[in-house]
C-alpha cells in the first residue's frame, strides 16, 4: 500500500469514526439528558461505556485481524458501527441509547484495530511514526469541528439527527476504503487463529517491560484527555454558563493545539527523532499537570485561566500517540494486530475509568475533572522515565 494524500486522507476518515462518534455527541449531553428524563450524570456514563465496550473488544479483533487480514475486520466494523447508530436514531430512552453506543463501539473497535495494523504493514518504526502523524492530523480535524456540527444541529433539529450525521459518514468512509484500499497482511505473514496462541501471544506483550511502559505511558497521558472529553460540557456548558455553540469553539481550540502539535511531530522526527520530540511532550503534560493542580485550590478561577493547560495537554496527544505506539510495535515482533489491540484495550479501559470517576466524583465544581487530569499527566510522565526512556522509536 502506497500512502499518497488520497490514502491517508481515507484512513484518517476511518481514524475519525470513534472521535466523531463521541465528540458530536458532548453539546447534547445537557439536551439527550432533559428529553429522556434522566439525570445528566448518568447521560455522561454512556461515554464510558462506549469507551469500555470499544476497549476490550480491541483484545478479540486483534487476533482476528493477524489471522484472517485488515479488509475483512474493517469491513465488519464499519457494519456493526452503522446498526448501532441506527438503533441511536430511534432511541427514545437510556437502555436503547445505551444499547445503541455499546454496539457502535463494539463495530469502532474492529475499524480501529485493523486501520492502525494496516498503516503498519511494512513500515519501520520511524516511517510509522510519520505515517501516523499525518493521519492523525487528517483525523483530528473530526474533534475540532464535531462540536461545532453537534451544536449546529441543535440549534435546528432534534438531538437524534446528530446520529443521522455519524451514519451518513459511517457510509461514505466504508465506500471510499472498499474501493481504493487494498489489503496489506500477506497469507504468509498471518498467524492461525487459536485461543491458545492468541492468548500466549498477549502474556508475552505482557511481560514485555518496553511494550507496556510504551502503552501504559500513552494510556495514562490518554485517559486524562478522556477525562476532560467526559467533563468538559458540565464544567463549560453549567459550570461557567457558555451556550452549546460556544462550547463547541472552545472544545475545537484543544483540536486545533492537538493539529499543530501532530504537524510539528512530523517535522521534527526527521531532524532529532522521534524519543526527544516524545520526550518534549511529556515534559510539556508534566507542566500543564503541574499547573492544574494548583488551580484546584481556586475554585473561582476565570474560564480564561483553565483552557491554557487543558489545550497543551490535549494537544500533545498529537505528538505521543503515534511516538508512544511506534515504540510499543518497535518491541513488539511481528504481531502488529495484537499490540494494536492491547494498547487500545488498555487505552479506553482507563479511559472508561478516568470517565467514571469524573462523573462519580462530580461535586458541581471543575476540581473532579483537573484533579484526574493532573493525576494522569504525572502518572504518564512517571511511567514514561521508569520503563521506557531508552527505547521510544528509533533514535538519531
Amino acid at each position: 500500500m502506497t500512502l499518497n494524500l488520497g490514502t491517508i486522507l481515507i484512513l484518517g476518515l476511518l481514524s475519525a469514526l470513534t472521535p466523531l462518534a463521541i465528540d458530536t455527541y458532548l453539546p447534547s449531553i445537557p439536551a439527550i439528558a432533559a428529553s429522556i428524563n434522566t439525570d445528566i450524570n448518568l447521560v455522561q456514563l454512556t461515554i464510558s461505556i462506549y469507551l469500555g465496550v470499544y476497549a476490550f473488544s480491541q483484545l478479540l479483533y486483534g487476533p482476528i485481524s493477524d489471522a484472517y487480514g485488515r479488509r475483512k475486520v474493517l469491513l465488519f466494523g464499519m457494519a456493526v458501527f452503522f446498526i448501532g447508530t441506527l438503533i441511536c436514531i430511534f432511541s427514545t430512552d437510556f437502555n436503547s441509547l445505551m444499547l445503541g453506543r455499546a454496539i457502535q463501539a463494539f463495530g469502532g473497535a474492529g475499524v480501529a484495530v485493523a486501520n492502525q495494523s494496516l498503516v503498519k504493514d511494512g513500515l519501520s518504526p520511524d516511517q510509522f511514526a510519520k505515517a501516523m502523524s499525518y493521519i492523525m492530523l487528517v483525523m483530528s480535524v473530526a474533534p475540532l469541528i464535531a462540536p461545532i456540527v453537534g451544536g449546529a444541529i441543535l440549534l435546528v433539529l432534534d438531538w437524534h439527527y446528530i446520529f443521522v450525521f455519524l451514519a451518513l459518514i459511517t457510509l461514505i468512509s466504508a465506500s471510499l476504503f472498499y474501493f481504493k484500499i487494498p489489503e496489506t497482511l500477506a497469507p504468509e505473514k498471518r498467524h492461525p487463529l487459536a485461543l491458545k496462541s492468541a492468548l500466549l501471544n498477549y502474556y508475552k506483550l505482557l511481560r514485555n517491560p518496553l511494550v507496556m511502559g510504551h502503552i501504559l505511558t500513552g494510556a495514562f497521558h490518554f485517559t486524562g484527555m478522556i477525562t476532560f472529553i467526559t467533563g468538559s460540557a458540565y464544567v463549560y456548558i453549567e459550570f461557567y454558563g457558555v451556550s452549546e455553540q460556544m462550547f463547541g469553539i472552545l472544545f475545537a481550540l484543544n483540536m486545533i493545539a492537538m493539529m499543530l502539535a501532530t504537524t510539528i511531530n512530523a517535522r521534527l522526527i526527521d531532524k532529532i527523532g522521534a524519543k526527544k520530540v516524545t520526550e518534549y511532550a511529556l515534559k510539556a503534560v508534566l507542566a500543564c499537570s503541574l499547573i492544574m493542580l494548583g488551580l484546584m485550590f481556586f475554585t473561582k478561577s476565570s474560564l480564561s485561566i483553565l483552557i491554557l493547560p487543558i489545550i497543551i495537554f490535549v494537544g500533545c496527544l498529537g505528538i505521543l500517540g503515534g511516538g508512544l505506539m511506534a515504540g510499543a510495535m518497535q518491541h513488539a515482533g511481528n504481531l502488529n494486530g495484537s499490540v494494536t489491540a492491547l494498547a487500545g484495550t488498555t487505552r479506553f479501559s482507563m479511559g472508561a475509568v478516568g470517565g467514571i470517576l469524573v462523573s462519580l466524583l462530580h461535586n458541581d465544581s471543575f476540581t473532579p475533572m483537573l484533579g484526574i487530569m493532573a493525576a494522569c499527566g504525572l502518572a504518564s510522565f512517571t511511567c514514561y522515565h521508569l520503563f521506557c526512556k531508552q527505547g521510544v522509536a528509533t533514535n538519531k
